[in-house]
């Protein structure tokens, strides 16, 4: 595995994996600073690293900062959990709008890294869609019937979920390749 896509993991589910860390051994709040923290450090190291922070790291990372400020100045769990739930909703919403309207929405936040058709664009947008939305209504499902603890839980199942499915979505992109891009419909 190339040292640079271990890197790229690191600085997506880094955070994360931290916050889960800090609210199992610690408490929920200490795992939002950590999950703070590393969400800045990530941040400050995409630019170092590449001049650049891509727009979907830029735009979690806004979500995470306001709503763990929120946390943490009203001492209530409910920002973290309701930021999770409203951004995976947002974006499932502007996957399915752009689906609609065929114009698929991750075009243009992934075509530098991409390299597939336009049928391809549609139905990758539509299925992260699909997975945003249950991903919300999950979120929304376990924190009203279960504790704080168990939606932690959740929320880190739902980090593994995410690879195993954006994984098995370069099928997708190797089907859907232009002549051009490697095997895995991936710019060159």
């Amino acid at each position: 595995m190339p040292k640079t896509f271990l890197v790229s993991l690191a600085i997506e589910f880094g955070p994360v994996t931290t916050f889960f860390v800090g609210a199992l051994v610690f408490n929920f709040f200490v795992g939002v600073v950590l999950l703070m923290l590393t969400t800045v450090g990530a941040v400050a190291f995409s630019l170092w690293r590449d001049g650049r922070v891509p727009l979907f790291s830029l735009i979690a990372s806004v979500f995470v900062l306001i709503s763990g400020a929120a946390t943490l100045a009203t001492r209530d769990p409910y920002w973290v959990v309701l930021e999770f739930g409203l951004y995976n909703a947002l974006f499932g919403i502007a996957m399915g709008v752009g689906y609609l309207r065929d114009t698929p929405a991750l075009k243009p936040l992934f075509q530098t890294m991409f390299h597939i058709t336009d049928k391809g664009w549609h139905t990758l947008s539509l299925r992260w869609g699909v997975f945003f939305i249950l991903t919300a209504l999950g979120s929304e499902l376990v924190w009203r019937m279960y504790s704080y603890d168990v939606w932690v839980y959740y929320r880190f199942a739902m980090v593994i979920a995410l690879g195993i499915f954006g994984f098995s979505q370069f099928y997708l992109a190797r089907r859907e390749r232009l002549p051009d891009a490697s095997p895995w419909g991936l710019r060159q």
